[in-house]
């Protein structure tokens, strides 16, 4: 089975893109982040892609921005074979993956491979859940109005992506400065969208990673004294609405599946359940 290390993004979606664009809307994180690696090369400071392939064709890829976890992929399935072969190139380049996430069963599988190969301790980080949205229930929208964030925003902004991270189990102190960083970064590009009800924002929610088809929501926070009026349902639903009207055929979004509320909220929009993606950190 031949391991390739790809130098550039063009070789690896040589590779992949056929495969992540057969299943568009699961596969939208590793699709997404090559696809802006595609447009611009320079937006992850280092990033690692690898595949797997035999005579089958693409058996495994998996792709680092690094410092984050390690997303795999397959278009077979498990393939413990494949994954131990992965395992042994990761460990053959000196590379350090702080964890990894994708698919359940593949997540699965490479964790319990990892572990005999370090004899590392695993934690598991989040159990996630995939979904999709192809018509919006219009029903659920309340009062108020979706506009794009603007430069007098970007506290709102900032605080909103630090609970966000806290929220989310992404990081339990983050950075006030990254999360400035990250505030402009969405600013610049006006991907982040807030709903506002008599005259002040109350809830946010972002565009990200979109692909040929389909486009991303994340980002999704209303501050805790806000919660429970259905701010996050309306920004949610509106901003859905307008991505659908301006041609992507579907969104998608992950939830966690901890998260009872944020799930039914989701499908009361009308977003369907595709599959399940686990989260581990290695310690």
């Amino acid at each position: 089975m031949g391991v390739v290390w790809h130098r550039t993004i063009h070789s690896f979606l040589d590779l992949t893109l056929a495969h992540l664009e057969a299943d568009e809307a699961i596969n939208n994180l590793m699709l997404g982040i090559a696809l802006r690696l595609q447009k611009e090369p320079s937006y992850y400071r280092h990033v690692e892609l690898v595949t797997l392939s035999d005579a089958r064709g693409l058996v495994l890829s998996a792709v680092m921005t690094i410092p984050e976890k390690l997303i795999l992929y397959s278009p077979l399935g498990v393939d413990r074979e494949a994954l131990g072969q992965l395992s042994n190139a990761i460990l053959d380049r000196n590379l350090h993956i702080p964890g990894v996430l994708g698919p359940k069963d593949l997540v699965e599988a490479f964790v319990d491979i990892w572990k005999r190969k370090t004899n590392c301790l695993v934690e598991l980080d989040m159990h996630m859940r995939v979904y999709e949205l192809r018509e919006v229930n219009r029903e659920v929208i309340g009062a108020g109005r979706l506009r794009v964030a603007d430069d007098g925003d970007l506290e709102f902004m900032i605080q909103g992506i630090g609970e966000f991270l806290k929220d989310a189990s992404l990081n339990s102190v983050p950075d006030p400065e990254k999360c400035r960083e990250h505030a402009q970064r969405r600013l610049a590009d006006q991907s982040v969208y807030l709903w506002e009800h008599e005259g002040k924002p109350v809830s946010m929610a972002a565009r990200s990673r979109p692909t040929s088809r389909g486009v991303t929501i994340n980002l999704v926070y209303t501050p805790k004294e806000l919660r429970g009026r259905g701010y996050a349902t309306s920004c949610v639903a509106a901003l859905s609405r307008q991505l659908l009207d301006e041609g992507y055929e579907f969104c998608s979004l992950f939830t966690d599946l901890s998260n009872p509320t944020s799930n039914s909220i989701y499908q009361k929009i009308g977003y369907r359940s595709l599959g399940d993606f686990d989260g581990y950190f290695f310690l």
